[in-house]
């Protein structure tokens, strides 16, 4: 019998399916870095539909507002820090869910417990564009002016700004269509690394803020919404960029991560501990409530809670284990 969710219960409320239209930001710092979050994210968005996943009752227990009946979801991923194989690699080792007995023994031989990024990236439930790998490559050559396509993903080659909104927007538009004109297709959209891209091509934040717009937000041509579902952003925030900026980079790192805790509707933040490193403490992880957070809803009665009340804001202890596993808890238990 499965006892226990690898997702902690504790983080569990805050990494379902985000609210439709909303922007969620996650931050880390040098030490602390919020990959495991993100891939919490990535892992509760894949568990598939169908009822032969053993894992889904515990990853999406009742009540968290993940309709089984509805449109699959789709996972665009948008990486200008870390490659495929980054991905591939620290997939597998987010295990969705955990027996104290033989793993295989009550799963059954070949079954795959972490996020099998290959599987997902065949059958088009995952699009994945490398920002990192060649986006400096040499652009004189015509099959460089533009993304390169490898083995299914979307290599972008070129770092002007007009053709990575292109490439991204292209893979939005991939990831809604399915098997017929009739499915739909929820399409999360995963941003990592944009920091990055500022800082390594001198683009302005309003620059990149308007493109990230234009992903949130695209409409085909025949002005039929084609908006992605949620968006989820992680993004450094150490204290030189967000604190006491002095130079120019430092400056435009500053406007963009603001800027986007403005807009976010939920900000989760991972660091160090402020009394150096523990053993068994990994950092601090801290959840808040932002100004895009939805208000709460009026009409439900006094004694039932609104989709916008159910999330509590928290600050709490983490650790990651050698074998990928989370452990959450508050402080002081």
């Amino acid at each position: 019998m499965i006892t226990s969710p690898r997702t902690p219960p504790l983080l569990a409320p805050y990494v379902v399916l985000p609210q439709p239209g909303s922007l969620t930001l996650v931050t880390g710092v040098l030490g602390a870095t919020p990959n495991w979050l993100v891939l919490r994210f990535l892992a509760v968005a894949l568990v598939d539909l169908g009822p032969d996943d053993r894992c889904k009752a515990h990853v999406h227990p009742a009540g968290d507002g993940w309709d089984q009946g509805e449109d699959e979801v789709r996972i665009v991923l948008v990486s200008f820090s870390k490659d495929w194989a980054f991905w591939k690699g620290e997939g597998v080792r987010t295990v969705r869910c955990e027996s104290p007995l033989s793993l295989h023994a009550f799963l059954g031989e070949g079954v795959q417990l972490g996020i099998d990024f290959v599987r997902h990236l065949k059958n088009g439930r995952v699009t994945f564009v490398d920002g990192l790998s060649k986006l400096f490559t040499d652009t004189n050559t015509p099959q460089a002016a533009n993304s390169e396509r490898e083995s299914g993903q979307r290599v972008l080659s070129n770092p002007n700004l007009d053709v990575v909104e292109r490439t991204v927007l292209d893979a939005i538009e991939e990831s809604k269509h399915g098997k017929s004109s009739l499915e739909r297709k929820r399409t999360l959209l995963f941003l990592d690394g944009l920091d990055l891209y500022i800082a390594a091509t001198g683009r302005s934040p309003k620059e990149v803020n308007d493109m990230l717009e234009e992903w949130r937000e695209y409409a085909n041509s025949t002005s039929v919404s084609k908006q992605v579902y949620a968006t989820i952003i992680a993004t450094a925030a150490d204290s030189p960029f967000v604190q006491s900026p002095i130079t120019p980079l430092e400056t435009a790192h500053t406007a963009f991560v603001v800027g986007l805790a403005h807009e976010a509707g939920l900000v989760m933040s991972v660091r160090a501990l402020d009394t150096g490193v523990a053993r068994d403490i990994s950092g601090v992880i801290r959840i808040v409530k932002a100004s895009g957070w939805p208000k709460a809803d009026k009409h439900v009665q006094a004694s039932q809670t609104s989709p916008a009340e159910a999330v509590e804001e928290r600050e709490m202890l983490y650790f990651i284990a050698g074998d990928g596993g989370i452990r959450v808890w508050e402080r002081g238990a």
